[in-house]
């Protein structure tokens, strides 16, 4: 099984250029930015707020024609809170997607603006010029179907966000034609607040000379139990809950199988924050417990559009938690074991129909209780304590 594993990193310099990237927070990069997502399709059912986008993956298509340019977007709410329901009270997916010969996108060779993260470098995608691009809401980058009542220059999706960009400087703003101030250093930095901090995906392959027949099971060659390949890092820097200093309580819960062969796998590439499988022969998830796994048609239903049962596409990682800037000691604050994205195999038209945007599913897997035992946490203040023997035993 080939896996993709993706990890977080700066914005670059070419970044601004890009018109297809995969990329962590900010304002979304609309595949047809002649027509971004309107606020009524990921607004939160908990608190009515709209949702901001969590990430989103260009993942082109070689069949059907219409899915040569793919584009998923992952949108949550942000208040912590919310996330006490279930996921899709407060998550959503969206698949867009556009054929080669389109009237958005032209093709240009050597050097240009916005490479598409293509294989062959030196094909790039730019905006077609008679291109209008739609207005979009000043704040989080939503279908901006409002505008403010003075300046009639400023767009939002919503009442909240209007109030939210008024309150962090359009007030002051409002109507000024200033140099000064329409470049004020306070105004373009409080409405982040609002939105995830924006970070570059890039990808490589899994190497799969490190895996054995398990999905999560390492050769001897080249791993050390023990660690001792990990030069220079901390057994609880690679830790996926986070470990205290407190006195751990003796206990005979030990992690369960699902946790461990997690913990097994990512334990090679422990910055990973995706992995995409999208394949017929993907298999399973990542589980991060035995409990919760989305199992029955009522955990991913059949794509609305076309009836096609949805398969496994790709998850996100609990690593991406320490790109956001949430705060983990909070338990208000936003959490997941591994969000887990379920998508048509046949990527069927309808995203590219009158709507542009096919709603898929994300299910939520939390750590379970029994997910982090006492012999797990002494195996990451370095006393194995028999945590290896029961990896070691879990041969599939």
């Amino acid at each position: 099984m080939s896996v993709t594993l993706g990890y977080a990193e700066p914005l670059d310099d070419d970044f601004d250029r890009e018109h297809l990237p995969s990329k962590i927070g900010g304002k979304p990069r609309w595949l047809d930015p002649t027509r971004p997502l309107s606020v009524d399709k990921a607004q939160c059912d908990e608190c009515a707020n709209p949702m901001v986008l969590l990430m989103q993956l260009y993942a082109p298509e070689d069949e059907p024609a219409e899915a040569f340019h793919r584009m998923l977007y992952v949108f949550i709410c942000r208040n912590g809170g919310c996330h006490k329901a279930g996921a899709r009270r407060c998550m959503r997916v969206f698949r867009s997607q556009l054929p080669e010969n389109n009237s958005i996108y032209t093709v240009q060779e050597g050097e240009g603006a916005g490479s598409c993260g293509d294989d062959e470098a030196d094909i790039f995608w730019s905006l077609a010029e008679q291109v209008r691009l739609a207005s979009v809401c000043a704040v989080c980058g939503l279908s901006g179907n409002k505008a403010c009542s003075k300046c009639h220059n400023q767009f939002y999706c919503s009442r909240a966000h209007q109030v939210a960009d008024w309150d962090a400087g359009h007030r002051g703003q409002c109507g000024n034609t200033h140099p000064r101030a329409t470049k004020s250093a306070v105004y373009t930095r409080k409405p982040q607040h609002m939105m995830y901090p924006e970070l570059v995906i890039v990808s490589e392959e899994e190497d799969a000379s490190k895996l054995e027949t398990g999905n999560a099971d390492y050769d001897d060659e080249g791993s050390d139990d023990d660690g001792e390949d990990n030069e220079g890092v901390k057994p609880e820097d690679m830790a996926l809950v986070p470990v205290t200093e407190e006195k751990v309580e003796d206990s005979e819960v030990d992690v369960d199988r699902a946790f461990l062969l997690f913990q097994r796998c990512i334990q090679k590439n422990p910055d990973q924050v995706i992995r995409y499988t999208r394949s017929s022969d993907a298999g399973e998830p990542l589980f991060v417990s035995d409990m919760g796994k989305p199992e029955t048609q009522a955990d991913v239903p059949d794509c609305e559009l076309c009836g096609t049962a949805r398969e496994f596409e790709f998850q996100i990682m609990p690593q991406m938690l320490n790109h956001l800037s949430v705060d983990s000691a909070d338990p208000a604050s936003v959490d997941w074991g591994t969000l887990l994205v379920y998508t048509c195999p046949k990527s069927c038209s309808g995203a590219s129909g009158a709507s542009a945007y096919a709603s898929e599913v994300i299910c939520r897997q939390n750590f379970s209780s029994q997910g982090i035992g006492e012999k797990f946490v002494r195996a990451l203040h370095g006393d194995d304590s028999g945590i290896t023997r029961q990896i070691e035993s879990l041969r599939v």
